[in-house]
């Protein structure tokens, strides 16, 4: 991988948001680091890379609105691996919408399969299939460490940490590297309504940890790939107002949770990116 280096902006700048004035609230701008393989999608993917033989298949899996599959169909085709899309729902195609689309572009295989059979290949853990296995949202021992850099880079601890969630990878790798009895709260919004598997290891690990966690369920918008007219209106507002682009899967969820929270003391926002297909 180091012979086809893409320029990748690390450690993500942090910038001060005025946008809530009553909030002392900072921003992580992962969403800076590509274009495409940005946010917490690289930092999940740069120690996959890393461990592969030249050429090695990739199998990798996600849904329709998956920020997962551009992000490994891109790097893929970068550090030239051939890799097949486990697509969740079998009645899509690669023309469904505007990231498969992409991902098909890229040069990936995409297999599209029922909702049941996703269920039970990540039951399974995501056995059956040949190649390296690259599990949904880019999981796994690399992307925990890759994630655990997050915590790293900042300048100190702040009373709140804030971010969006999908598999529950990014706020593990954070929770891995953060100290015993830290006194940073960390608030996870997910993405997908009902992961009830997802909030109980985090909530096990904060707790194994001695740190406060508290878990916001997707009950507002409709769940993973839905969102509401007036979540993509802040999320317009919010970039017209500050510059910063919010997907509205992941980070504009994010922001509403802001906006209807109170939270005192310093705050820092992990923009996990997310392109906007």
């Amino acid at each position: 991988m180091d012979a086809i280096p893409m320029p990748f902006l690390t450690p993500s700048p942090v910038q001060k948001l005025t946008v809530k004035p009553e909030l002392d609230l900072y921003i992580k701008r992962d969403d800076l680091i590509h274009p495409i393989v940005s946010g917490n999608k690289w930092r999940k993917l740069q120690g996959f890379f890393q461990i592969l033989r030249p050429g090695e298949p990739i199998t990798t899996f996600g849904g329709a609105f998956s920020n997962h599959l551009p992000a490994a169909a891109f790097a893929a085709k970068h550090f030239g691996h051939p890799i097949t899309g486990v697509v969740r729902g079998e009645e899509l195609n690669a023309s469904s919408n505007d990231l498969l689309k992409y991902c098909q572009a890229q040069g990936m295989a995409l297999e599209f399969v029922s909702r049941s059979a996703f269920r039970s290949l990540r039951e399974t853990g995501w056995t059956g299939y040949s190649g390296r296995v690259l599990p949904e949202g880019g999981a796994g021992s690399h992307a925990m460490e890759g994630c655990g850099e997050i915590w790293k880079e900042l300048a100190h601890e702040p009373d709140h940490l804030v971010l969006a969630s999908g598999t529950g990878t990014t706020v593990s790798g954070i929770l891995a590297a953060m100290p015993p009895h830290c006194k940073t709260q960390v608030h996870v919004v997910s993405a997908v309504k009902g992961a009830l598997i997802e909030c109980a290891a985090a909530q096990q690990q904060a707790l194994a940890k001695h740190i406060t966690l508290h878990w916001e369920d997707e009950t507002r918008f409709g769940g993973f790939g839905k969102w509401s007219p007036s979540l993509l209106e802040e999320a317009e507002n919010f970039e017209q107002t500050t510059g910063i682009p919010l997907d509205p899967n992941y980070n504009a969820k994010v922001w509403a949770y802001l906006q209807r929270t109170s939270l005192q003391g310093n705050v820092v926002w992990i923009h996990t990116g997310g392109v906007r297909f």
